[in-house]
């Protein structure tokens, strides 16, 4: 009877190591849902900021090929080109005569609307590099012509506030976004922010518009908040002047920002530069004077009123336009917790 026990026991731990009753395979691949959207910070300087967006990528940690690539077609288009694609032009095809690329205009996205790129997307579970979004150079990419005409319209080009079309340089032809963790049957919920104030610059020779990447930033939704407010004229706040010419703005630092060093746009955070910022309006011309700062990171900061914001602006080197910010003192201290609009008048 023992020698029969004992085969029995061996026999359960055989069927055990094989997967036997009914046990699951570790063999078998873990997944993950992703949801990713874009938006745009508002921008005052441009009737259309068009990107010509060729593809999205992840690279995952350890892996050498990418372990996700969407094509135009794989991404969810917007409607009729959002409005970028001029007459007489087409997209390029691919040699399967598919489009090459589609539009979007950032300008479209602001103030709280976003676009979906990907919704249910499902992504092996892990730890990713990065996320790359792909988008034509407007210097080196063009549309095709069906008008006969000579003139070359550029793929991702920025509209300016006077009309004219100029090419906007994207490096690469990529914007690089930090990584993440998948983590097993997760669903993420990601967006892919550009903050043209702080991302889009003119240079010199003004013969195109330049995309900086450190702003854009790929955000967690899920932690993510809302800061807005009223700005009243009085003689401890801006003037009337200055908000009756759109001339204000909020600025939000880091907590542990020097406040006797506030700097503008031009300037990073590691330079006691801005994290985000928001210009002042009134929207409804009504005499009421708001502003508004969307996807903000759960943390601690320091809230800002700049009566010159307007015309702070950046440059070809960041962390050196030496732009005098007027202030109005004194600095408010917030906290924004996830999903929540904070309210701070001035």
């Amino acid at each position: 009877m023992k020698h029969q026990s004992g085969y029995a026991f061996t026999l359960l731990l055989l069927l055990a190591g094989c997967g036997g009753g009914g046990g699951s395979d570790s063999s078998t691949p873990t997944t993950t849902q992703l949801n990713l959207a874009i938006s745009d910070a508002p921008v005052d300087s441009a009737q259309q900021v068009c990107i010509a967006v060729s593809a999205l990528s992840l690279k995952q940690e350890g892996v050498a090929a990418d372990a996700k690539t969407w094509g135009p077609l794989s991404l969810i288009d917007t409607d009729d080109n959002d409005g970028c694609l001029p007459d007489g032009y087409t997209i390029p095809k691919d040699e399967n005569n598919n489009p090459t690329f589609f539009y979007l205009d950032l300008l479209q996205y602001q103030n709280g609307a976003k676009h979906a790129l990907l919704s249910g997307a499902v992504i092996p579970s892990g730890n990713y590099e990065q996320l790359r979004l792909q988008v034509e150079d407007g210097r080196t990419s063009t549309l095709a012509d069906e008008t006969g005409a000579t003139t070359e319209y550029p793929a991702s080009y920025v509209k300016d506030a006077d009309g004219a079309i100029l090419p906007l340089e994207v490096p690469s032809s990529e914007v690089k976004l930090h990584g993440f963790t998948a983590p097993v049957s997760g669903v993420l919920h990601y967006q892919v922010e550009f903050n043209l104030r702080h991302a889009m610059v003119l240079p010199g020779h003004e013969e195109y518009y330049k995309l900086k990447p450190n702003g854009v930033e790929l955000l967690n939704v899920d932690v993510l908040g809302t800061i807005s407010g009223t700005v009243t004229a009085s003689e401890t706040s801006c003037s009337a002047e200055a908000l009756n010419a759109g001339s204000a703005g909020v600025y939000l630092y880091n907590a542990d920002a020097d406040l006797n060093n506030l700097q503008g746009i031009d300037y990073d955070t590691a330079h006691n530069g801005p994290v985000l910022s928001g210009l002042v309006s009134d929207p409804d011309a009504n005499g009421t004077y708001t502003y508004q700062i969307n996807y903000v990171e759960t943390d601690s900061y320091k809230l800002a009123l700049v009566c010159n914001a307007a015309d702070d602006e950046l440059t070809e080197t960041p962390n050196s336009s030496g732009y005098a910010l007027e202030v109005v003192e004194p600095v408010k201290d917030v906290t924004v917790p996830a999903g929540t609009t904070v309210i701070a008048d001035f």
